[in-house]
């Protein structure tokens, strides 16, 4: 006979047994830091903000950048980068399925993804933060993504 509380039990856990996870993918092209110029390939499907955190980077690294249309090839300047996120909602929205790829004269230089689980307590973090993080790591700046604790409240 079936014991119906431990089978329940074990669809829960087996269903649930992704959300908590934090994945981070890394294959750094460092030589991106010495680009003059990179196009950045428009995707309308991802929120604007991603795309200005992205162009925000940049500037900072003092590496000039343009926005070119979806419909661009990756060649079509010497440095590339193609973008998508999507965001989630759990209370807030956040940002759970990153990916940006870097081409070098048409060639796949390097790529960082993210997938954050929904039960994941780092879920929170700042989007342009996160954003600033993967470029951090596509350029080879850091090696790692660095989680933070996440904000607890203050006791009273």
């Amino acid at each position: 006979m079936l014991n119906y509380p431990i089978f329940l039990m074990f669809l829960v856990i087996l269903a649930t047994s992704g959300c908590g996870k934090f994945d981070v993918i890394n294959r750094p092209a460092p030589e991106l830091l010495q680009a003059e110029t990179v196009c950045i390939i428009d995707d309308p499907e991802t929120r604007e903000g991603f795309k200005k955190a992205m162009q925000n980077w940049l500037n900072k690294e003092n590496i000039k950048n343009q926005i070119v249309p979806a419909s661009s090839k990756v060649d079509s300047c010497a440095w590339t980068m193609r973008y998508y996120g999507r965001w989630s909602w759990d209370l807030a929205l956040f940002l759970s399925d990153a990916e940006i790829t870097a081409y070098k004269n048409g060639i796949e230089a390097g790529e960082v993804n993210l997938r954050v689980g929904q039960w994941d307590s780092h879920k929170f973090e700042d989007g342009d933060n996160r954003i600033y993080k993967m470029m951090d790591m596509l350029s080879g700046k850091v090696d790692r993504y660095i989680l933070t604790n996440p904000k607890k409240k203050k006791s009273d």
